[in-house]
């Protein structure tokens, strides 16, 4: 082939590699994305051709030149982060290639003291995987999906705690799908986190509100590690259902006005309960263990507390009867952060009617096909808690709590999720109803919002006297006009919120707090809460 010239290319032209060379313009205002593919940019806003047929979030660098159409939200977006996987970044082949997206964070305001190679790993794994498991719509509901992938991540560039949480969790993830993670590193970050947790709520710096929102949530999955360890303490479910029990204190000490603004109130949506429905689906010899107590048995001033609480498990037993679903997973999930703060003083005090309720739950956690920080819980607390009631040996007399424990006992000697459903439900003939398909689960869904521990929808009065209501996924700003919307029962206004204050609630903040402590102050040899249990005997 000839040149433009009509001259004879020599050879050294001709072993050149041929480029084409079109006319463009050079520029380095390109978005991120087509400076990573290594592409041309059209530079439009708000996003560019290539991100818009893509359908990629569109970003670009904060050196920029001034633009009209730029805002100066844009102009401080950072660096991508991207995550690639292969083999000797995450050996798992549950995790999908699919899932390795592009993740643009806010820069961060601090850079956290020795960061290692293993710390960015831990990161990276959370946004690509580990998010997943605080979402029973991973991928389908985006609003949530970006509060648990980018926006607790830029929080926690400001916040010590709320990352060693989130790399705390991430390395149990890690661990639990067999992928090396160094255990030192591991426990030295659950114990930073409580420790910087402790501290924050001592302190209760308006600044930290939000990463106490997050942390609190995200300790319920960190303390779980400790249900699956060989020497796992006996009834450390005890602890753990104080934990949950926290996500609440922390609000009332947040303030539900500062959750609202925050922009995390997705992360605490819980599915609505009618209580009275519920309480038609208790168990009835649980309903029997609770309305035979007399006066003066011990537990008898406690026969509401205990009443109350079957009323929330009647709402599990009701759910089942709907198959097994999304919906039946968060309940399971979510039970402790519902229950009278008056039945965890009793269950830690290990009243046996309380401890008998427990050992029916961990039966639904037994059932649950939730995310993998649940596996194993219940395992061995059903026999944990049973024991302390009762001996199990057949050679021996029963107690009076023996008949109540029948079900918890046939449970823990289980495996497939029907044949424990046809247990709980006490129905040998029970099959899961035929599955409606996605879209009927969508619309079940969309019931999830912000409840109050009734399990009624709850509103809150903005400063500008506005009523706001939450509805699925999106709030809605309703004109204040002296009445409530059909279908939310409880208003919250800013005077309501500001009589919550969590520390007049005795006990459980107190021990809410000890255990914290005790967390924080754990060393090496520890994976989970610590601190003690009440050893109050039945």
């Amino acid at each position: 082939m000839g040149s433009d010239d009509g001259t004879e290319p020599t050879r050294q032209d001709a072993e050149r590699p041929y480029h084409s060379k079109r006319p463009h313009r050079k520029s380095r205002a390109g978005c991120r994305n087509c400076k990573t593919r290594k592409v041309k940019c059209d530079e439009a806003r708000p996003s560019c051709r290539a991100c818009t047929l893509r359908k990629e979030k569109c970003s670009y660098p904060a050196t920029a030149p001034p633009s009209v159409s730029a805002s100066p939200k844009s102009s401080r977006a950072s660096p991508a982060l991207s995550g690639r996987s292969s083999r000797h970044d995450t050996p798992v082949e549950e995790i999908n290639r699919s899932d390795q997206s592009m993740i643009l964070l806010t820069g961060p305001t601090y850079t956290p003291p020795n960061t290692d190679v293993t710390d960015m790993k831990l990161l990276w794994f959370y946004t690509l995987k580990t998010y997943e498991s605080f979402n029973i719509r991973a991928k389908q509901a985006p609003v949530i999906d970006d509060i648990l992938q980018v926006k607790i991540i830029q929080i926690a560039f400001t916040t010590p705690f709320l990352m060693d949480t989130i790399l705390g969790i991430s390395a149990q993830h890690m661990q639990h799908l067999n992928v090396p993670v160094p255990s030192p590193k591991a426990i030295a970050h659950r114990a930073s986190a409580f420790e910087g947790y402790r501290k924050a709520i001592e302190e209760a710096n308006p600044d930290t509100y939000p990463a106490l929102l997050c942390t609190s949530l995200l300790l319920c999955a960190v303390s779980t590690a400790q249900f699956r360890e060989e020497d796992a303490r006996p009834l450390y479910i005890l602890d753990w259902m104080l934990v949950w029990r926290g996500i609440g204190l922390i609000i009332e000490l947040v303030k539900p006005e500062i959750l609202l603004s925050s922009g995390l109130e997705a992360l605490f949506f819980r599915p609505p309960i009618d209580l009275d429905i519920s309480a038609l689906h208790i168990p009835p010899n649980l309903l029997f263990m609770v309305t035979s107590l007399k006066e003066g048995d011990e537990d008898y001033p406690n026969v509401e507390i205990y009443y109350n609480t079957l009323k929330y498990l009647g709402a599990l037993h009701r759910e089942l009867q709907n198959g097994f679903s999304g919906i039946l997973d968060l309940g399971i999930i979510t039970f402790y952060t519902f229950l009278p703060r008056e039945f965890i003083d009793l269950a830690r005090r290990r009243r046996p009617p309380a401890l008998v309720i427990v050992a029916h739950h961990l039966c639904f956690v037994r059932l649950t096909n939730g995310p993998w920080w649940m596996e194993g819980i219940a395992d061995r607390e059903i026999d944990n808690v049973c024991n302390l009631l009762d001996s199990g040996d057949p050679n021996r007399p029963p107690t009076e709590w023996t008949p109540f424990l029948r079900v918890p006992r046939t449970v823990s000697r289980l495996q497939a999720r029907e044949e424990i459903a046809r247990v709980l439900l006490d129905d040998r003939t029970w099959t899961p109803p035929i599955v409606r398909g996605d879209a009927a689960d969508d619309e079940r869904t969309k019931e999830i919002r912000l409840v109050d521990d009734s399990g009624r929808g709850v509103s809150l009065v903005d400063g500008n006297g506005n009523e706001l209501a939450y509805r699925g996924q999106f709030l809605y700003s309703l004109p204040s006009r002296g009445k409530q919307p059909p279908g939310y029962d409880v208003w919250l206004n800013e005077e309501d919120a500001s009589k919550a204050t969590w520390m007049d609630d005795g006990g459980v903040s107190d021990e809410y707090m000890r255990l914290v402590r005790a967390s924080s102050e754990v060393g090496s040899g520890s994976s989970g809460l610590g601190g003690s249990t009440s050893s109050d005997t039945p």
